[in-house]
């Protein structure tokens, strides 16, 4: 189950449409990779991200990355820019090669 996304602020309806829009296999990264994906959400939230349902949505396979190579990957970038981008359009983040 991937409910644990709850505790990033996502809603039971939320999670009804992750599951809707996307595919088995997606769903089951997020199951299996549980661990990998709170770690990756954690540190997110530490640098002040607080909305993730865009990321989720539009770039699951952020949290699927090893937590220390994003954290390089960000480190370089203006926090404030990064979570502006994340929590609105997180497409843009391949701008950032990210």
């Amino acid at each position: 189950m991937i409910d644990y996304l709850k505790l990033y602020n996502l809603k039971t309806n939320d999670l009804a449409y992750i599951k809707k829009k996307f595919n088995k296999d997606i769903i089951g990264k997020f199951e299996i990779m549980e661990n990998n994906v709170v770690s990756v959400l954690d540190y997110l939230q530490s640098i002040g991200v607080k909305d993730f349902k865009e990321l989720i949505l539009n770039r699951p396979d952020i949290c699927f990355v090893d937590k220390d190579y994003l954290k390089t990957k960000l480190e370089k970038i203006d926090i404030n820019l990064i979570i502006f981008v994340i929590e609105n359009d997180p497409q843009n983040l391949i701008n950032f090669d990210i």
